[in-house]
């Protein structure tokens, strides 16, 4: 009896360099270079001869250029396609991050970062219309669950790696470092498969398709409503903890137990995710949401703020990879072009709930910031839920 061939596996290399790898590893690279400045300020502001006000303005222009930038990547990945807008854009990070350790001054320090934010401002909604393209709809959750994952270690990490690093090395070998490894990621991105040909996609017809489609347009709604709670007031959590006496040290774990839930929830939905529908994961979230926001207007101590960042980051992990599989659904005829305005969506929601927290902040009002995201979040968990029981397949834009 003739044996059959043995199977062929493809090599590790090869495994890396597959999209189910690489993708979510530059999602993981693009979040650390959001993150690794944060404990590194001080420092900084103090090597160059400058304020820490002035170096914070690093931290602002990155998230300006993060936000903005996006405008320009959407529409060029329709004419460019997925694969060079990716590795253009990490080519052009690397280039920033190699000139963060040689800059002279402040303002070229502030001008380095502010090209990082705008280049790997390309990379989420990227990746997810790569995904979106590429991947049938069945194994879309999976793959936004690996995203959500990749995102919160280099969110929850990168502060960690910096603040670890600066304890031997200068500021600038962390810079420098960083710069060549993204560098080193261009060929790898360069080789990925494309994802069909969008040259002749137009993106004022995509806007005008997006305008028109009420499901889009919700969609944005609770993902905007979803970044002020999960996003902006969850930044806000160790400043209330310092408020109410906290120690410095333990507010600093916040930001890591909120990734340790979103890692460990978001890989464990792959278990059950395709028997749940998705009404439910909104609606559960929602009630996740309610308690996350509820234990802090109950009372703000050390146990509540880590209970409450563990509880946001698990309503993350429901809410947010189920949002990024609908819209991929619900906006595939324009899927450049609305992943990319789903991104800003988030970001502006963040924005407007870091800015209800800085007030809260300035103005002994945390309880009340508590109590409006306690019951925007029972708002958001039955509007998604409602929203996504009444969406059906075939009212998609496709």
């Amino acid at each position: 009896m003739a044996r059959s061939a043995p199977e062929h596996r493809p090599g590790v290399a090869a495994r890396l360099a597959a999209p189910g790898f690489l993708l979510p590893f530059i999602i993981f690279w693009s979040s650390l270079d959001r993150t690794i400045v944060l404990p590194l300020v001080p420092v900084v502001a103090e090597d160059l001869g400058s304020t820490l006000v002035a170096a914070g303005m690093a931290v602002t222009a990155h998230a300006i250029a993060y936000s903005a930038l996006q405008l320009v990547w959407g529409p060029l990945s329709t004419r460019w396609g997925r694969v060079k807008v990716l590795w253009v854009t990490t080519a052009i990070a690397g280039v920033a991050n190699l000139l963060n350790a040689a800059v002279p001054t402040m303002a070229t320090f502030v001008v380095a970062r502010t090209l990082s934010g705008g280049a790997f401002a390309a990379h989420f909604a990227a990746v997810l219309t790569y995904f979106g393209d590429t991947l049938p709809p069945e194994r879309r959750h999976a793959a936004m669950s690996n995203l959500a994952t990749a995102s919160a270690l280099g969110l929850g990490g990168g502060s960690l790696v910096a603040a670890t690093l600066e304890q031997w090395f200068s500021w600038r070998w962390t810079y420098a470092g960083f710069g060549a490894v993204t560098l080193l990621l261009v060929p790898a991105l360069m080789r990925l498969p494309q994802a069909g040909n969008h040259a002749e996609e137009d993106p004022l017809e995509q806007l005008r398709t997006i305008a028109r489609s009420r499901w889009v347009l919700a969609i944005y709604g609770l993902v905007g409503l979803e970044g002020f709670l999960l996003i902006g007031v969850l930044n806000f959590l160790p400043v209330a903890l310092q408020a109410y006496g906290g120690s410095v040290l333990v507010s600093g774990f916040v930001t890591m137990a909120y990734a340790v839930a979103v890692v460990l929830v978001s890989q464990g939905m792959k278990l059950f995710v395709a028997r749940v529908r998705p009404q439910s994961l909104f609606l559960w979230a929602g009630v996740v949401g309610v308690g996350a926001f509820g234990v802090v207007l109950w009372r703000v101590d050390s146990v509540t703020v880590m209970v409450s960042a563990l509880l946001v980051g698990t309503s993350w992990a429901l809410a947010h990879t189920t949002l990024q599989t609908w819209m991929t659904a619900a906006g595939a005829r324009a899927r450049a072009l609305g992943m990319t305005f789903f991104s800003i969506s988030l970001m502006l929601g963040g924005a407007v709930g870091s800015a209800a927290g800085s007030f809260a902040a300035g103005h002994a009002g945390f309880p009340a910031l508590f109590a409006v995201a306690t019951g925007a979040s029972l708002v958001f968990g039955l509007l998604a839920a409602r929203g996504r029981a009444k969406y059906h397949d075939s009212v998609a834009l496709s």
